[in-house]
């Protein structure tokens, strides 16, 4: 499958580059969706046609359509 950001989600992984490590976990993250766009909970679930996945502290929201994974947003987790 190929995988492709939106500007939006370009824009808001931007916000974490400080974060290498993060980055690292995001971007392994968004690759393993290539070989398995549906991973089993609790690693991932959706609501409508958008699917979140973890990546440490960082929510992945993206979009399956048939070969094309759209990768939506990127954002921090809230942390207690």
């Amino acid at each position: 499958m190929r995988i492709e950001w939106t500007p939006v989600a370009v824009a808001s992984a931007r916000r974490y580059m400080h974060d290498q490590d993060s980055m690292r976990a995001i971007g392994a993250a968004v690759a393993a969706l290539a070989v398995d766009p549906y991973p089993e909970p609790p690693e991932g679930f959706h609501r409508g046609r958008y699917h979140r996945l973890r990546a440490g502290g960082y929510r992945i929201m993206y979009v399956v359509d048939e070969d094309v994974i759209t990768i939506e947003r990127v954002d921090r987790l809230a942390t207690s």
